[in-house]
């Protein structure tokens, strides 16, 4: 049985939605991020935080949790990805008895896909609320802010997916995140790069947000540690509307690879222009994100072949209760999950592992019951290290006739890479076909 308080609600959610909130890069980022929080009075003049109310001990009732999310806006369709991934997970835990004897209920609340309405979301949860833990939020601008705001309420918070370095740099100890971070993602594929054929060359192509500015840096620096030539590097303003002049420009560089760092809308964008623009470096590589959705197949077509995307987690990943969870995620959904649902399942299995260790809803017990996780998921081992991190490694797939398919690391590919991609010209023509989508 799901139990759900305050579903969410809101227009039909379409998979083909546009990009995050722009972040600019650097210290301007961090500059944003407080600037930020003192307007949503998330910082005050002194070093002290405001007290909440103690949470309602487990024999009252449904024990909630909060989760916030992108239900509406520019990033609904990973919100629903989530929202897919909590539900799994909830209905195994109330059929299972449900935490601490009691049934777990979630509360939602829809941030918009706006960095300032999720610090306000996680704010309501904190206080108006009095939920002992939250989960959330989606893209790394929103959840810079949410949590600075869990930090000052002091109520434990789990980031199933945003990936911006800087979100568990800020010396939190409310904050605890089970995705790799930015630098694991160009990590990654940088080592998947060298098992190829190590490039000389690298042309890095990614939308200014929280998420894709943090993915560009780390993989600038990368290269360079590697000696390899970052020859082009073209920031892009969200909501952009056509490709052909900056990929022409990227073009004119002969990249031995592209790294594309984008959400769904501009996923499918720069491969329909890289077309049609004759733009064929040997690799279109990808940071997961719209590059990584079921809908980007389907919505892309036959330019979504040959690409290289790396993902924190894969239906074929070799970790405890996959196989279970993805034939779940089928009889429900249709289709196969993808990380982002996984994500959020994992984050829900974080949490009532806490609370059940910490036997209470005492927010500062069961954030030292965090701080001492060491579970096995269908996400792999999670423990989180003294900044809240949890260390996750990361796997490589590629689009093969319409599919994902695991090619890195070797000991768990299901086949080698196609490399180098075939021009666009040499390319057969006949249509991608993929699983039924939502």
């Amino acid at each position: 049985m799901r139990t759900r308080s305050n579903p969410p609600t809101g227009p039909v959610l379409n998979p083909s939605t546009g990009s995050g909130q722009a972040l600019p890069k650097g210290a301007e980022c961090r500059a944003l991020m407080w600037m930020l929080l003192l307007a949503l009075g998330i910082l005050s003049c002194t070093a002290g935080t405001i007290p909440d109310p103690a949470p309602t001990p487990p024999n009252a009732g449904p024990i909630r949790i909060g989760i916030v999310a992108p239900i509406s806006g520019s990033l609904a369709r990973f919100g629903q990805a989530h929202l897919q991934g909590y539900d799994v997970a909830l209905e195994e835990i109330n059929q299972a008895g449900g935490v601490l004897g009691q049934p777990l209920e979630l509360i939602f609340e829809d941030d918009g896909s706006t960095p300032a309405a999720a610090a306000k979301a996680v704010e309501k949860l904190a206080t108006e609320k009095n939920v002992p833990l939250i989960i959330g939020a989606y893209s790394s601008s929103a959840t810079l802010l949410a949590a600075g705001m869990a930090e000052r309420h002091q109520v434990p918070l789990i980031i199933p997916t945003a990936a911006a370095d800087e979100i568990t740099k800020q010396g939190y100890r409310w904050v605890f995140r089970i995705a790799a971070p930015s630098q694991v993602y160009t990590e990654t594929l940088l080592d998947f790069m060298d098992q190829i054929h190590s490039p000389e060359r690298l042309a890095i192509v990614f939308e200014n947000t929280g998420f894709g500015t943090s993915v560009a840096e780390a993989a600038e620096r990368q290269a360079g540690a590697r000696d390899i030539d970052v020859v082009a590097y073209q920031a892009y303003q969200t909501g952009a509307t056509g490709f052909e002049l900056l990929l022409k420009e990227v073009k004119t560089t002969e990249p031995d690879a592209v790294l594309f760092v984008s959400y769904l809308d501009d996923a499918v964008s720069l491969m329909e222009h890289s077309r049609a623009v004759d733009f064929n470096p040997p690799m279109f590589a990808a940071a997961g994100a719209g590059f990584g959705l079921p809908d980007f197949v389907m919505l892309a077509g036959p330019v979504a072949e040959y690409t290289i995307s790396v993902t924190q987690w894969t239906p074929d990943a070799q970790w405890p209760g996959v196989a279970q969870f993805t034939e779940q995620f089928r009889a429900e959904y249709g289709f196969s999950p993808q990380y982002h649902s996984a994500e959020a399942y994992s984050a829900l299995r974080v949490a009532v592992d806490a609370l059940e260790r910490a036997g209470s809803l005492d927010r500062d017990t069961i954030r030292d019951a965090l701080n001492t996780t060491d579970m096995l998921s269908i996400f792999g081992n999670i423990r989180f290290n003294e900044r809240g991190q949890n260390h996750h490694p990361m796997l490589v797939t590629q689009v093969i006739d319409g599919q994902f398919v695991t090619v890195y690391p070797p000991e768990v590919a299901a086949r080698p890479p196609i490399y180098p991609a075939p021009s666009w010209n040499e390319r057969a023509d006949h249509s991608t076909t993929s699983e039924g989508q939502p």
